[in-house]
């Protein structure tokens, strides 16, 4: 055994690194996984997260291992939620860790979690969207006081994209139009994609839309402004 792990390194290593491994066989996957359950260290479940990484070619069957991945994660308890925290703030693949933390402490833990990513994303990685892009729009899925606040921070960022998930964020939230309505007023928004989204929310909403000079003559298209208010044509 000594021997075989100077060539492929200690069990532990090996089973990390199979259970994210795409030429390994579906089952040898699964008995990796359940080793370094088994084995229950931080470093074994942290491995665990490997399989989250891996993309497969066959959807279903790339589904149902991650799904049995993650039930397998459920029975550890606590000390997969710590695992899964650790893992989310590295991956762009975040979505199975957030759902072991919301099974094991609750969507609410969940959301935060989301929140706390955000906030990392924003200090760590001004310039890195997609994964700004993809925690926004799973917070738009989800309701939660703070949820608005954290995505209002977005609604000036580079990225078109970003700006655009942070205002379904927001707009799945019960809010009025107060916090939308600066982006609606800037000159330096000049997305056609979202000036029309914004219109859209006012317009269905009847939120009131500020008194400004340059919406006057910069309504979005598709809208006309009426009693204070954006209507579609």
């Amino acid at each position: 055994m000594a021997f075989l792990d100077k060539i492929f390194g200690s069990p532990l290593k090996r089973h990390a690194r199979r259970v994210g491994t795409r030429d390994a066989q579906p089952e040898d996957r699964e008995t990796s996984a359940r080793w370094l359950i088994e084995n229950g260290s931080p470093e074994a479940l942290a491995a665990v997260f490997n399989r989250f990484e891996l993309q497969l070619e066959h959807s279903l069957k790339d589904k149902r291992e991650k799904e049995l991945v993650y039930e397998l994660l459920v029975d550890v308890g606590p000390a997969a939620a710590v695992a899964a925290r650790a893992f989310a703030r590295t991956s762009v693949h975040f979505q199975w860790a957030v759902a072991v933390i919301d099974k094991l402490e609750g969507p609410g833990a969940g959301t935060r979690a989301l929140i706390d990513l955000l906030e990392t994303q924003r200090v760590e990685d001004e310039f890195k969207p997609e994964k700004k892009r993809t925690l926004l729009l799973f917070l738009a899925e989800r309701k939660d006081p703070a949820i608005a606040a954290a995505a209002t921070r977005f609604l000036v960022d580079f990225d078109e994209g970003v700006r655009h998930a942070a205002i379904e964020a927001i707009a799945a939230q019960d809010v009025d139009g107060t916090v939308l309505a600066p982006l609606l007023v800037d000159p330096k928004e000049e997305s056609t994609r979202i000036r029309g989204r914004l219109g859209e929310l006012f317009a269905t909403r009847g939120w009131p839309v500020p008194e400004d000079a340059w919406l006057q003559s910069h309504v979005p298209i598709g809208f006309r402004l009426a009693d204070g208010r954006l209507m579609a044509r």
